[in-house]
Order: C-alpha cells, then structure tokens, then sequence
C-alpha cells in the first residue's frame, strides 16, 4: 500500500498532485486550517487568564476565524478530489470547539470535514483499510505533563488534574489500539517526545533547544510498537527516526511524505524537498 502523508498545512493547499494519484490512500496531520498573523499575534502576546479576542476584538476575531476555516475547507475539497481515502485528525489551529467564548464553542472543523465523503477525521478512532488498522490521536500542541519549570502550573491540584487527564487520554489510545484488528499505523499531529523529531530549534524563542513533542504519543509507540507513526506540529523537525521497533515520522510544514508499505513493514519513505523560509 502508499500512502501519501500530507504535513500541517495551515491554509495552504499542498502540491500533490501526482503523488495523490499514485496514493492508495492521503492522511493529514493536523493544522488544516489558517494562522492568521494577528490572530497568532493576539494568542501569544495575550496573558495568562486573558482571552486572545479581547485583544482583536469579537468580530475581528470571528472574522479572521472564518477565514481560517474557509481555507482549511478549500484543502479538504482539493484532497478529496482524489477520490482516495483521507483519514486525518485535527491540530491545535483547527477550531474543534474547546472554547468559552459562543462562536468557538461549537467544532467548526469538524462541520467542514462532514462537507466530503472521502474525508474522515479519525481523533480518537480505529479504522481498517487495505489491511491495516489507523488510530488517530488529535491537538497536543506540548507534552501533556509539563516537563520544565516554567511550564508548570500554578497549583499541586492542577498538576493533579494535568496528570488525571493524561492518564485518561493515555487509557483511552490503549483501548483504541487493543482494538485494531491489523498492523496499526498510528497518526497523530504531534510527534513522539524527546526525540529527533520534537525539537524545538528557533534562536529567537524562548523554549529553544527543548522538546515538545507528546509523552503519550512515545509511550504507545514504546507500548504497542505500530508499524509506523506519522504526526507533524513541530515543523522543523521535519524526518524519521526509530522509535522503538516504530517507524516514525515528521511530515513537516507544507510538505509530503511517500510512504510503501509492503508485508506488515516499512519498506521505503520519499520526503519531498524541505521548502524555503
């Protein structure tokens, strides 16, 4: 089987049109949808108990969120057009409805998902197809317990809760994999922690140099070991990398990876050439 793995998109439509028809199947990894500038701007510069959209303003914000959504909803049409199973699961941009505030209360990705019959958002599923069963595992834009100082919580009780949750979510992928009735190809939008693959390599953050990448992500892939492991979140670190006896992969920003799959194994990856900042 080849599978053509299509990295975080944010917006942009990617270019796979040959290796879209020479697919038996696409999945995405999340991150569908656009970044608009300010809308990333008003996140990062909002403070801890703030609402990012009190910083643009509700309608500016709901406007700029629309405009996300719409460009996410034009990179499914172009992927489905394939007529290919698409089997993806949502990233930290895709507005699945973990919010307060009434026009993101509702999973808005998803509405636009439902919108094709080829596309199918796997988070928190196990799927079979050509002989292979696919778990998907959605947004974790960091690793679930935090795992340095200045990430910590304020409180012992929300560490508490951090760790409850983990523990649930973590529970929850095991049942999920205990029920895949093939070899699992296990796709998830961020990568597995403390590897090659989550770290963060950016001179002007303040979190260069640490890893980011999700610790329930590497305790499956060290549990269950999945013929292969596919995710993306941290752009740059875009590759492969053995995880155990798991292939594991980066898909990257706006970029692909060919993938074969022959006898229950890995038998070959083609990363396409890494784009220009």
């Amino acid at each position: 089987m080849r599978i053509l793995v299509v990295g975080d998109c944010h917006g942009t439509k990617p270019d796979v049109d040959q290796e879209a028809v020479e697919a038996d199947l696409i999945l995405a990894t999340g991150d569908i949808c656009g970044d608009p500038a300010d809308v990333r701007d008003a996140m990062f510069s909002s403070e801890e108990n703030e609402d990012w959209w009190h910083i643009l303003g509700e309608k500016q914000a709901e406007e700029r969120i629309n405009q996300s959504l719409e460009e996410g909803r034009e990179v499914l049409e172009y992927l489905d057009s394939f007529g290919k199973p698409v089997y993806l699961v949502p990233g930290n941009w895709d507005w699945t409805g973990e919010d307060s505030q009434e026009f993101l209360s509702e999973n808005r990705f998803q509405e636009i998902v439902d919108k094709f019959s080829n596309v199918r958002n796997i988070d928190g599923d196990v799927v079979s197809c050509n002989g292979f069963s696919f778990v998907g595992y959605g947004p974790c834009p960091a690793p679930e317990i935090p795992q340095y100082e200045d990430d910590m919580p304020e409180s012992d009780e929300d560490l508490e809760k951090i760790k409850e949750e983990y523990a649930d979510m973590k529970e929850t992928l095991q049942e999920l994999f205990k029920e895949a009735e093939n070899p699992v190809v296990f796709l998830s939008h961020n990568v597995p922690y403390d590897t090659s693959l989550d770290r963060i390599e950016n001179p002007d953050s303040p979190v260069d140099g640490r890893h980011y990448g999700s610790l329930i992500v590497k305790d499956i892939l060290e549990e269950f070991k999945p013929v292969l492991s596919v995710a993306g979140h941290i752009h740059e670190g875009y590759g492969q990398q053995n995880v155990s006896e798991t292939v594991a992969l980066n898909a990257g920003l706006e970029s692909y990876v060919m993938i074969e799959l022959v006898d229950e194994k890995v038998e070959n990856t083609e990363f396409s050439p890494i784009l220009d900042d």
